[in-house]
């Protein structure tokens, strides 16, 4: 089974929270490990978040920032947001505006309906609601 990891899963194996083991277990399964391309962006910007709140050093968050672009990215497979993601993104907003999703998370989980059969791993309960509803197995980490 495909397991399509939002990027706020993905930074719980780089920065120690509460789902940490949880992530880290999931990966080391036999299944193949999806992000959006989106998630490259949001990485880098969760990152560096957790350095303006003084969770992470300036040099902790260049290993965790090349641990991401090196070992992870090397052994994910990365879902382009394009022409098709984008349409699909789109009729998730049109279904889903009212239980307030997002732009970005729009963006994730059309990328993860990309996938067959992808269960979809996250620590954002309104983002599980809505891919429940869209049919996509959900684990909330954290």
């Amino acid at each position: 089974m495909a397991l399509f990891l939002d990027t706020s899963a993905v930074v719980k194996l780089f920065v120690v929270e509460t789902g940490s083991p949880a992530v880290e277990q999931a990966i080391r399964s036999d299944r193949d490990v999806f992000v959006g391309s989106l998630t490259v962006l949001e990485f880098l910007s969760a990152i560096r978040r957790k350095v303006r709140e003084g969770v992470l050093t300036d040099r902790e968050a260049a290993t965790e920032i090349a641990g991401f672009d090196g070992k992870f990215l090397a052994a994910a497979k990365v879902v382009p947001f394009g022409d098709e993601a984008s349409l699909r993104a789109r009729a998730l907003l049109e279904r889903h505006a009212s239980a307030g999703l997002r732009v970005l998370d729009a963006v994730q989980l059309a990328c993860c309906l990309a996938v067959p059969g992808a269960a979809m791993m996250l620590a954002d309960r309104p983002l599980a609601r809505i891919a429940e509803a869209e049919g996509v197995t959900t684990r909330v980490v954290g």
